[in-house]
C-alpha cells in the first residue's frame, strides 16, 4: 500500500509506514487529493476507433489525463459480457480474431476515490467481405531492429494497415503508405496487409510477409554462453516452467534459479549423459528427478516441470512423467537471484548439488515458458553472453514454396504456405485461410486444409447460411463447441443431457486451469462407448477416472451428472448407480480458469491436457445444462461458439432414460417397521437423548436446541454431523455462530506493538457482527486489556481500540456495507492514532495520550467472531459475523493462507463461488 498521510482537524497523525505487499493483491490506493484542489480528470484512448476485417486483431489502451488513476474497467456499451477473445489486461483491451458480432462501442470507465465516474468510448467497426488480394512480397529484418513495410499500391489513395494473424505492435501509425515496426521479435513475423482504397471506391489488399531472423538463440560455450531473466515469479508453493531445446552435447546446464550465491533454495534443470535431470532444494532438502529415457542429440525436445505444494513432476516430450520424491511437509521455495538459461556467469553461483558437471548447454533454445507465460527470449533477457543465431529455417523445411518463419515454438519455426497448400510444412494440398474467406466466421488452418468456424446463427462451409437456433437444445459436429462461464470449482456440479448420433470417442465437457496442455482440469468424455469423468489437480501424475457401467445408448436422450466433493469424482449416467473414484493422496483444491467447453473445444486457443486422450468433438445433441441448481441458458449464456446447429426438435426426455426415477424411488416414504405407539415412543426417546448417540463426527461437540442435536464443527469440518472435510485456502464463510483463531505471527510477531495493521475483503447482508478482535488470549475474560476490534454495527463499519485504559471508536456512518457486495477494509494504528479505510474512503481518530505508545496484544487474532463473544469482548459485541471473508491480510506475511495459519476455529466453511474474488495471479500449471 502507498503511504497515507491523513490530517483531520486537531488530530495530528504521524506518517504511517509502508505495508509490504505480496500477491495476491488488494487494490492499491493513490493518495487522496487536497481538499482545496479540484482535479480536472479525463480518460483518454490511444485510438478512438478501429476498422478491422473479420479475423484481425488489435488492442486499445485507456489512461487518465493526469496518470493518477490507473484502475479502469472495460465494458461493452450494450452491457453484454466481453467474449473470451476480447479481454482486459491491465488498462488495455485486447481484441483477438474479431467476428462480425464484435462490432460496436466499448466503454472504458474509471472511478476516483471521491466517487466521481469518468468514461470514454471506443468504436470497433468490422468489414466482412474480402478485397482483391495481390501477390505478397517479402521483407527481412534482424531481431531487435526496425522494419519498414511499404504498401506499393498501384493507384494512390487512402491506406490502412492490418495484420492477418497476431497482434499489431502498439502505437503504430496505420494510415500511412509505410508501416514502421520497432524492435521486431519472433512474434512480429507474419503477414501484414496494406488495404489501399481509391477515390472510386475500389479496395485492394497488398500483403507483405515480414521474416525476422536471429530470434532463436544458440549457445556455444566458447568460453561461456548464458541468458538471464528476472527470477521465477510467485513460486513459493506453486511453479511451472517448460523449455524447448535442441542439444548438440549430452551434458549441460539448461536452467537455474537460486536464492543466493552458492547456497540456499534453488531449482536446476540440466542434461547428464543426455538424461534430463531436475534438481531442487526447498528448505535444505536437495533432491533429484531424472527422466526415464535420454534425449536425442540434434533434435528438438521439450521438458516441462510443475510443482504444487508437496506434489510435482517432470515430463520430457511424450515420456511418462516422473514424480518428485514425496515431501513430508509443504516446503516454501524462496528464489531471489535472476533466472539463467544455457549457463551461468560463474559456477560459484551454484550450490554443490545443483548440477553433476559444471558445464553449460551447447545447442539452441527456442522457447521458455514461466508460470504459463511465454518469454520473448531476445527481448526480455536482462543479459546475453556468448549468444549467436540458431537459424532453424536455414534448411528451409517449408515445402512447395512455403515461407519459413523463426518462432518460439516446439519446432522453432512455422510456415506460411502458398495458395493451394497447407499443413505444418505446407506438404498437404488444400485451401488455406485468407481474409474474409469464412465471411463472418473465423478461419483455422489444419493439416488437411482450412476450416471455417462459424459464429452463432451461421452455418455452411463458408458460414454463408443463416441457422435458426433455440434454447432447448444444440447440435454439435466434430469441429463444434460452445463455451460458457467458468464452472464453480470448489463444489463442482454439472448436469446435462445428451443424444449421441454415434459413439465415436468425443469430448462432452472440458474446463481447465490453463489454456496450455496440462494442469488442473475436468473432462467428461465419450470413450470406448462409455461416459468417463476425468479430473486432475495439484500436479498429480494419475488423474481421477470415473467410468459408467454401460455403453451410452445411441439416438436416445440420457442425463449425465458429474460432481466433485473433497477430492472424490462422482458420475451419474441415466438410471445407473452412482460411480465414484478418489485419488490415493490427500484432496487438493481444483483450479479452473478457462470457460466451460461443451460438445468440443476451441482448437486455436485451448491445448487439451494430455490425460484427456480424446480430441474429437461430440456428434449429437445436448440440452438441459445445469451448474448446481442454476440453469445455464444454451443461447443467452454462451460466451463463444463455433459451428453450432439446430438439433431439429423440442427435446422431451423420457423420465425412464434418466436417473430422476432412481432418485424418486429413493425418496419414497418407507413403510413403518413397528406399530404407531412404538414409533412415537422411539421418537420421544430420540428427542430426550439426542446427543447420547454421539452424532457429531471428527471432534465436533453436540448441544441440544429445542430437543434437537446441533453439532459444533471444529476447523476443517462442516455438515450436519461434521462429516464433510473442508480444505481452506484464503477465504472463509461464517454463519453467525463461528470464528477463526489466526496465528498472531501472520500479523505481528511482537506482543508490545507500536504499529498494528490488518485488512479484510468481505461481504455480508447482516447489519451486525464482529469481524476481527485482537487482544487477550483465548478463554481469558476481558478485564480492561488493550485490544483492536473491527465490527459491523447497524450496517456500518466501526474500528475501536483501547490503549493503556483510553478507548476510541472510528466509524464511517455514510456508507452501509450490509448490501451483499464486496468491500475492502483496512485498519492501521501507530501510537495512539489510527486510520479506518473502507472502499477507498478514509476516517481517522485517536485516544487520549497517556505517555504509552505501545499496545499489548498477547493473543491470536480472531476473525469472524469469538467464543462466547459477549463475555470475550467485555460486552462490546454480542454477535458473530454472518457472511464471507474473502481475504485476510496481516503486516508480517501479507495475504494469509488460512489453511495453514489457523490455530482453532468453529462452524466455518468456504465461501460460495458466486462471491469469488481473484486473489492475485494464479499461474497455470504446466
Amino acid at each position: 500500500y502507498v503511504d497515507l498521510i491523513v490530517k483531520p482537524a486537531a488530530i495530528p497523525l504521524p506518517r504511517l509506514p509502508v505495508v509490504p505487499q505480496t500477491l495476491p493483491e488488494l487494490p492499491t490506493l493513490p493518495p487522496p487529493p487536497a481538499q482545496t484542489r479540484q482535479r480536472e480528470l479525463s480518460l483518454k484512448l490511444d485510438q478512438q476507433s478501429s476498422q478491422l476485417r473479420v479475423g484481425e486483431s488489435t488492442e486499445v489502451e485507456c489512461y487518465s489525463s493526469d496518470s493518477s488513476y490507473t484502475d479502469v474497467v472495460w465494458e461493452r456499451a450494450d452491457g453484454t459480457p466481453l467474449p473470451p477473445h476480447i479481454q482486459q489486461i491491465g488498462n488495455r483491451l485486447i481484441i483477438s480474431h474479431v467476428s462480425a458480432s464484435d462490432a460496436g462501442n466499448y466503454v472504458c470507465k474509471c472511478k476516483t476515490d471521491v466517487g466521481e465516474l469518468y468514461t470514454t468510448s471506443y468504436e470497433l467497426g468490422i468489414e466482412e467481405w474480402p478485397h482483391e488480394w495481390k501477390r505478397p512480397k517479402l521483407v527481412h529484418a534482424d531481431v531487435g531492429s526496425s522494419a519498414k513495410l511499404n504498401c506499393d499500391a498501384e493507384i494512390p489513395g487512402s491506406y490502412r494497415w492490418s495484420r492477418q494473424y497476431g497482434q499489431m505492435q502498439a502505437e503504430r501509425e496505420l494510415f500511412n503508405e509505410q508501416l514502421e515496426l520497432h524492435n521486431v521479435q519472433a512474434n512480429d513475423a507474419g503477414t501484414y496487409i496494406c488495404t489501399s482504397s481509391t477515390p472510386d471506391g475500389q479496395s485492394i489488399d497488398y500483403p507483405t510477409i515480414l521474416v525476422v531472423t536471429g530470434a532463436i538463440p544458440q549457445f556455444h560455450q566458447e568460453p561461456i554462453s548464458y541468458m538471464s531473466f528476472p527470477t521465477l515469479p510467485e513460486s513459493v508453493l506453486k511453479f511451472n516452467f517448460d523449455i524447448t531445446f535442441r542439444p548438440e552435447q549430452g551434458n549441460g546446464l539448461l536452467l537455474f534459479n537460486g536464492q543466493k550465491r552458492g547456497s540456499g533454495d534453488y531449482i536446476s534443470l540440466s542434461l547428464n549423459d543426455r538424461y534430463p535431470e531436475f534438481r531442487f532444494d526447498f528448505d535444505g532438502k536437495p533432491m533429484i528427478v531424472r527422466a526415464e529415457r535420454p534425449v536425442s542429440l540434434n533434435e528438438w525436445h521439450t521438458v516441462r516441470v510443475n510443482r504444487f505444494r508437496r506434489d510435482g513432476y517432470m515430463q520430457v516430450d511424450e515420456q511418462h512423467p516422473v514424480a518428485f520424491p514425496t515431501l513430508a511437509q509443504v516446503s516454501l521455495l524462496d528464489l531471489i537471484e535472476d533466472l539463467y538459461i544455457g549457463g551461468v556467469p560463474n559456477w560459484e553461483m551454484l550450490p554443490h548439488d545443483a548440477i553433476d558437471e559444471q558445464v553449460g548447454f551447447v545447442g539452441c533454445i527456442s522457447r521458455l515458458t514461466l508460470q504459463g507465460t511465454i518469454v520473448e527470449l531476445m527481448k526480455e533477457a536482462k543479459l546475453k553472453e556468448g549468444i549467436t543465431a540458431c537459424r532453424p529455417c536455414q534448411k528451409n523445411p517449408c515445402e512447395n514454396g512455403g515461407i519459413c518463419l523463426e518462432s518460439q515454438t516446439e519446432m522453432a519455426y512455422t510456415c506460411i504456405c502458398q495458395q493451394g497448400w497447407t499443413g505444418h510444412n505446407c506438404g498437404v494440398e488444400g485451401t488455406q485461410c485468407t481474409p474474409g474467406i469464412c465471411g463472418s466466421g473465423r478461419c483455422e488452418n489444419t493439416e488437411m486444409g482450412m476450416e471455417c468456424l462459424c459464429p452463432l446463427n451461421k452455418t455452411g462451409d463458408r458460414c454463408q447460411y443463416i441457422e435458426h437456433l433455440n434454447e432447448n437444445s444444440l447440435a454439435f459436429k466434430l469441429n463444434s463447441y460452445a463455451a460458457y462461464p467458468t464452472p464453480r470449482a470448489s463444489k463442482l456440479n454439472v448436469k446435462f443431457k445428451v443424444r449421441p448420433n454415434s459413439l465415436q470417442d468425443a469430448i462432452l465437457l472440458y474446463a481447465a486451469e490453463s489454456k496450455l496442455p496440462s494442469g488442473d482440469f475436468i473432462a467428461v468424455l465419450l470413450h470406448d462407448k462409455h461416459v468417463e469423468l476425468v479430473i486432475n489437480t495439484g500436479a498429480r501424475l494419475n488423474p481421477v477416472l470415473v467410468r459408467s457401467q454401460n455403453p451410452l445408448p445411441v439416438n436416445k436422450w440420457t442425463e449425465i451428472e458429474v460432481s466433485r466433493r473433497f477430492g472424490e469424482g462422482i458420475l451419474r449416467v441415466g438410471n445407473e448407480p452412482e460411480q465414484r473414484a478418489k485419488s490415493t493422496k490427500s484432496a487438493r483444491m481444483l483450479y479452473l480458469k478457462t470457460p466451460l467447453y461443451v460438445g468440443g473445444f476451441d482448437h486455436e486457443n485451448i491445448k487439451l491436457n494430455r490425460d484427456v486422450n480424446v480430441t474429437r468433438g461430440f456428434d449429437g445433441c445436448i440440452s438441459g445444462l445445469f451448474e448446481g441448481q442454476r440453469q445455464i441458458h444454451l443461447i443467452a449464456d454462451i460466451q463463444d461458439a463455433a459451428n453450432i446447429q439446430n438439433c431439429g426438435e423440442i427435446n422431451e426426455i423420457d423420465q425412464n432414460e434418466t436417473f430422476d426415477n432412481y432418485e424418486h424411488e429413493a425418496n419414497k416414504p418407507q413403510p413403518a417397521t413397528g406399530s404407531q405407539p412404538e414409533v412415537q415412543m422411539e421418537k420421544a426417546h430420540q428427542q430426550m437423548d439426542a446427543c447420547a448417540s454421539d452424532p457429531c463426527e471428527n471432534g465436533g461437540s453436540c448441544s441440544l436446541l429445542e430437543g434437537m442435536a446441533i453439532c459444533e464443527c471444529p476447523f476443517g469440518f462442516a455438515g450436519k454431523h461434521c462429516e464433510e472435510h473442508i480444505t481452506f485456502e484464503y477465504d472463509a464463510n461464517f454463519h453467525g455462530n463461528g470464528y477463526l483463531e489466526v496465528n498472531r505471527d501472520q500479523f505481528n510477531t511482537e506482543i508490545e506493538q507500536k504499529y498494528s495493521f490488518a485488512a479484510l475483503v468481505f461481504s455480508t447482508t447482516d447489519p451486525n457482527g464482529l469481524l476481527l478482535w485482537w487482544g487477550q488470549k483465548k478463554n481469558e475474560e476481558y478485564t480492561g486489556q488493550d485490544f483492536m476490534a473491527l465490527a459491523i454495527v447497524d450496517g456500518t463499519v466501526e474500528f475501536s481500540f483501547r490503549l493503556n485504559g483510553e478507548e476510541t471508536v472510528i466509524r464511517n456512518p455514510d456508507k452501509r456495507i450490509d448490501d451483499g457486495s464486496r468491500h475492502i477494509v483496512l485498519i492501521k494504528r501507530t501510537d495512539n492514532t489510527a486510520i479506518l479505510e473502507l472502499d477507498h474512503l478514509l476516517d481517522a481518530g485517536e485516544t487520549r495520550p497517556t505517555g504509552k505508545d505501545k499496545m499489548s496484544l498477547p493473543g491470536h487474532v480472531f476473525i469472524g467472531g469469538a467464543p462466547d463473544v459477549a463475555k470475550f469482548t467485555g460486552g462490546r459485541y454480542n454477535k458473530n459475523f454472518n457472511g464471507c471473508v474473502r481475504v485476510v491480510e496481516g503486516d508480517a506475511r501479507g495475504i494469509i493462507q488460512l489453511g495453514t495459519a489457523v490455530v482453532s476455529g468453529q462452524n466455518v466453511d468456504t465461501c460460495p463461488q458466486a462471491d469469488d474474488v481473484p486473489i492475485g495471479t494464479e499461474p497455470p500449471v504446466v
